[in-house]
C-alpha cells in the first residue's frame, strides 16, 4: 500500500477547511512529498494560495487590497501581486493536494481519474459530468474490478468497460493520478494505459522526438505539444503523482452528448478564420469530443494546444457515431437577483453571472435546465473549461 491511501479527500475536510496553518505546509512523506495549494477569499478577494510561507504565513498571489498583505510585491510582467497574509484572514478555501512519489510498484494505482463511493474506488469518465433530463448533475463511473460490477444500473460501453451514471452529489472530490516515464530519451507524462499500451504526452512544450511516427503534433507548430500511443515496454517508468481536490459544478452552459457509451462535452470543427473574428462551423458533419488534463481519455484522443498555455485532449469524429445531443443551462441567485449562468471555473470554485466571477459559495444552489438538440446546435469549438 502506498502512503497515499491514507488520504481521503471524501473523508478530509482540509481541502476546503483546513484546521490551521500546518495543513498548507509542504512535507516530506515515505517516498515522496506534498504540496497543498489552491484557492482562497481574503478581504472578499479570490486569491491563489501558494503553500504555507517560511515566516509563518500563507503565501497568496491575486489582486490582493493594500492592507493585511505581508512582504508585498506587484511584478508589472504580470496582472497581480504576491504576498503573504495571516492564515486567520483567509476564509471559503478551494485546495488541491499534490503527493509525488519516487517509485511506481505493484501497489501504485493506475493512471485515470478516480473517486469514492461508500468505500468503492471507481473511475470517472470527466468532471464535467451531463445533466439528466430532469435537471439533476450527474457523474459516470467506471468500473475498475476485473469481475462484473455488482450492483444494478452498470452496463457495458464501447470501451470495453462498465458504466454508471449516478447523482454528482454522491462524489465530494476526485483524485488524479499520472505515472511519469522516459521515452526515447523524453521526460513524458501517462495519461492512462490499456491492453498493454499507454497513451503519453509531455508536461510541457518542446520539440517532440525526431522520426517518431508515433507521435501526433498537437498544433500548427512542432512546439505546440504532442501525444502518443506506445507499448508499455518501450517506457522507462520514474515516479507519479497523486492529486486531490474538491468536485466543482461541472457542465454548465455547454452541450454534451454520448460517444461509444461515455458522456463527454462536445462541439462542432471550426472552419478558417481570422484571429479574433468568430469562428464559423466547417463544412461536413464532424463533430469534437473534448475533455480536460487529468480526465480519463482512451487511445483515440489527441493532446492539442488551444492556447499558449493550455492543451485539452480532443478527437474528432462524424455526428453519426454521437448520440443524446443535449444542450445545458442553469440559473443561480446572487445578492438577489437571478441569473443565467455563463460558465463556471472548478479550479476556483467560482461561476460567471454577467460576466463577472463570483464565488460558488456566494450563490443558491444551480437550476438546471436541459434540451435534446441537433448536431447545428452544439457550440462552433469553443468549450471553455
Amino acid at each position: 500500500m502506498t502512503d497515499a491511501e491514507s488520504y481521503s479527500a471524501e473523508d478530509d475536510p482540509a481541502l476546503t477547511d483546513p484546521p490551521g496553518l500546518y495543513a498548507l505546509r509542504e512535507r516530506a512523506i515515505p517516498g515522496g512529498r506534498v504540496q497543498v495549494g489552491g484557492f482562497a477569499t481574503f478581504q472578499t478577494v479570490r486569491v491563489r494560495v501558494d503553500g504555507a510561507s517560511r515566516d509563518g504565513r500563507v503565501s497568496v498571489f491575486g489582486d490582493l487590497p493594500p492592507h493585511g498583505v505581508y512582504g508585498r510585491h506587484d511584478d508589472p510582467r504580470i496582472d497581480g501581486v504576491f504576498g503573504q497574509v495571516d492564515f486567520g484572514w483567509l476564509s471559503r478555501f478551494w485546495l488541491t493536494r499534490t503527493s509525488t512519489f519516487e517509485v511506481i510498484d505493484d501497489s501504485t494505482p493506475q493512471p485515470g481519474l478516480l473517486a469514492e463511493i461508500d468505500g468503492l474506488r471507481v473511475g470517472l469518465v470527466d468532471t464535467g459530468g451531463t445533466v439528466s433530463a430532469a435537471g439533476v448533475p450527474q457523474l459516470q463511473l467506471i468500473w475498475l474490478g476485473a469481475a462484473e460490477p455488482d450492483g444494478t444500473g452498470w452496463v457495458p460501453d464501447g470501451y470495453g468497460a462498465f458504466t454508471k451514471l449516478v447523482d454528482r452529489s454522491l462524489v465530494a472530490a476526485v483524485r488524479r493520478v499520472e505515472w511519469t516515464a522516459i521515452w526515447r530519451d523524453f521526460t513524458v507524462q501517462i495519461a492512462t494505459i490499456r491492453g498493454g499500451r499507454a497513451v503519453i504526452f509531455p508536461g510541457r512544450k518542446g520539440e517532440p522526438p525526431l522520426g517518431a511516427p508515433e507521435v501526433v503534433p498537437g498544433g500548427d507548430r512542432r512546439t505546440s505539444g504532442w501525444s502518443a500511443v506506445v507499448p508499455l515496454e518501450q517506457l522507462s517508468l520514474r515516479g507519479w503523482t497523486f492529486t486531490e481536490s474538491p468536485l466543482g459544478v461541472g457542465a454548465v452552459a455547454t452541450c454534451v452528448g454520448v460517444l461509444r457509451g461515455r458522456t463527454a462535452l462536445m462541439a462542432r470543427v471550426a472552419g478558417p478564420h481570422v484571429a479574433g473574428e468568430e469562428p464559423v462551423p466547417a463544412p461536413g458533419s464532424a463533430v469534437i469530443i473534448k475533455k480536460a488534463r487529468g480526465d480519463t481519455v482512451t487511445d483515440d484522443f489527441v493532446l492539442v494546444e488551444r492556447s499558449p498555455h493550455f492543451w485539452d485532449w480532443r478527437v474528432t469524429v462524424d455526428e453519426s457515431e454521437v448520440t443524446d445531443l443535449r444542450q445545458i443551462t442553469a440559473t443561480t441567485t446572487w445578492q438577489g437577483e437571478t441569473y443565467a449562468v455563463e460558465g463556471v471555473n472548478d479550479k476556483t470554485a467560482q461561476v460567471y453571472l454577467n460576466r463577472s466571477a463570483v464565488d460558488v459559495h456566494e450563490t443558491t444552489p444551480l437550476v438546471y435546465s436541459v434540451r435534446p438538440v441537433e448536431r447545428d446546435a452544439l457550440p462552433v469549438d469553443s468549450i471553455h473549461w
